[in-house]
């Protein structure tokens, strides 16, 4: 008796360590693929503001000046396009990963629960 509740737990916590295994890697693969996301935008972003920055550094007259000042709207435009890009590229990897999630933690309740239902 005391032998197969001993194997029962032992096939139970194989299962749930698969789950947890399995959960943890889909958690870690999102946070990379986010990480990397933020890491470029961030990249970009500061390349933006740095070039900009050079540019204002090169004003030296009213004619310059009137230049740079007439490439801000479209500076400004493309990085609210970047943003916007970025944003929609992060929820779609948010929208993934609870697809994903969902996917995973129906298997494992099944697997898990089948591996319950077995023993008992």
């Amino acid at each position: 008796m005391n032998a197969k509740i001993t194997e029962s737990y032992e096939n139970a916590s194989k299962a749930a360590g698969a789950v947890a295994t399995d959960a943890g890697k889909l958690a870690v693969n999102n946070l990379e693929k986010l990480i990397e996301l933020q890491m470029g935008a961030a990249r970009v972003y500061a390349d933006a503001i740095l070039s900009n920055a050079r540019e204002a550094l090169q004003v030296k007259d009213a004619d310059t000046a009137r230049v740079y000042f007439e490439k801000q709207p479209e500076v400004v435009r493309t990085l609210v396009q970047r943003i916007t890009k970025d944003s929609g590229e992060a929820l779609e990897l948010g929208r993934a990963y609870a697809d994903q999630a969902q996917v995973l933690f129906r298997k494992s309740a099944n697997e898990f629960g089948a591996a319950v239902q077995k023993e008992v």
